[in-house]
């Protein structure tokens, strides 16, 4: 049976996050690119937890990449949605 506990919980947030992200990543607009970035940056919040409760802490290494990734294109698509609004 389904129990509902943190872990549970943290893994289906994980991944309907993940699931929209990523759907708003393939957009065409640079305002839904936008959106799409920075529910990856909240998405992390559940993966660290993941990471750490399955004793999967090492891969935390590379956390500072894939957060930097994540805000440069977060920026970016910022730039360009004001460049195509103006």
């Amino acid at each position: 049976m389904f129990e509902l506990s943190i872990f549970n919980f943290a893994q289906i947030s994980n991944e309907i996050l993940a699931l929209i992200g990523t759907f708003l990543l393939t957009s065409v607009k640079a305002k839904s690119r936008m959106y799409g970035f920075m529910i990856f940056l909240l998405c992390n919040i559940p993966t660290v937890y993941l990471l750490l409760v399955s004793e999967l802490w090492w891969i935390l290494a590379t956390l500072p990449v894939w957060f930097f990734l994540s805000l440069r294109g977060l920026i970016n698509n910022y730039k360009e949605a004001i460049s195509v609004k103006a």
